[in-house]
């Protein structure tokens, strides 16, 4: 059964999912229409797909039989967007983050509940062959006791990523927080558990336009903590080790290519170092989470980051920006509800 989409956003995502994605998923996923404000974006990413351009999801609902949406639009649009395919009777798949608050995040977990669909988040870590050796070698002691963890994210903002101006700026979905923080979240979850706690800092002398730097210090349930730190504005690595796992025994550094396919997982003790998965290209992740959505509505099962999940990451997001606010004070994390000070 091959799933009907509408790839609801024209821009730098829609635009990497019709490009490079979609064509290699023929047979399972089928793109038929493309909707977006601007007819000419529409057009330029429906017409090598063979697809049709629309300007609403409601235009493409009239004249298509969809079976479901996949939502690549600016983060502030993503739960009224998403809750409106769901109230249509349609599968969703939501670009990260889920929504800027719990409140909306949970809305559209409702819907997805009334409609009796399949809601999915576009989050990349989880999906990563590195993040899931590294997952399984934590779990089988491989490098003893875990003691802590680190994450970076580091690079300068530019290209298709810069042409989008919502990005930065003032507006409540812009910066580096909202942007990056919650893929580095669910990748630590997806490590080390559930966050409970957040003590945020930035740097607050700078004189580089654009540039952003965070840290974060995490608590987990299991009272492991975690330091993570994002930055834009420094030249990038082509591989970035962009987390490591600090055992009694060793550790394991997660590289990231974002170019080709030199990312994987390694154990290291000292100076032995060992390859535990195969290699792999960060954007290889995105087909592997239209196929494990496609997979979860064929089947019936639950994809792997749900909205409850990715409810999660926006949490520890909030908390961390509620820190900031207080100056550097650890916050509790919660899910209910906006995160508080403890």
């Amino acid at each position: 059964m091959t799933t009907r989409v509408a790839l609801v956003g024209a821009g730098a995502m829609g635009t990497i999912m019709a490009r490079d994605i979609y064509p290699q998923l023929g047979g399972e996923v089928e793109v038929v229409a493309v909707v977006d404000r601007d007819p000419i974006r529409a057009h330029s990413l429906a017409a090598p797909l063979g697809a049709r351009p629309y300007a609403s999801l409601a235009d493409a609902l009239a004249h298509e039989e969809l079976d479901a949406v996949d939502i690549r639009i600016p983060h502030a649009g993503h739960a009224d967007a998403a809750v409106e395919a769901l109230d249509q009777g349609l599968h969703v798949l939501v670009e990260k983050p889920l929504a800027l608050t719990l409140a909306d995040c949970h809305r559209v977990e409702r819907a997805a509940a009334a409609a009796g669909r399949m809601a999915a988040v576009a989050e990349n870590y989880p999906h990563l062959r590195a993040v899931r050796a590294a997952r399984a070698a934590i779990e089988a002691g491989t490098v003893g006791e875990v003691l802590a963890l680190r994450t970076t994210r580091a690079y300068t903002l530019d290209g298709v990523w810069a042409e989008s101006a919502w990005r930065q700026g003032d507006q409540p979905m812009a910066g580096l927080l909202w942007d990056q923080a919650t893929h580095h979240i669910s990748l630590l979850r997806a490590l080390a558990g559930p966050i409970t706690a957040v003590a945020a800092h930035r740097t607050t002398r700078r004189t580089t336009p654009g540039a952003e730097a965070y840290a974060l210090d995490l608590t987990f349930d299991s009272g492991l903590v975690a330091q993570s730190l994002y930055c834009w504005g420094t030249p990038s690595r082509a591989v970035e080790v962009e987390a490591t796992v600090l055992g009694s025994q060793g550790m394991i550094d997660v590289a990231v290519d974002y170019e080709a396919h030199g990312g994987g997982a390694r154990l290291v003790r000292g100076a032995d170092v060992t390859a535990i998965s195969e290699v792999e290209c960060y954007y290889d992740s995105h087909a592997l989470i239209v196929r494990d959505w496609a997979a979860a509505i064929r089947g019936g099962g639950s994809p792997l980051v749900t909205p409850t999940s990715a409810t999660a990451d926006v949490a520890v997001v909030i908390a961390a920006q509620t820190s900031l606010a207080a100056g550097g004070a650890p916050v509790q994390v919660q899910t209910a509800g906006a995160a508080v000070s403890p």
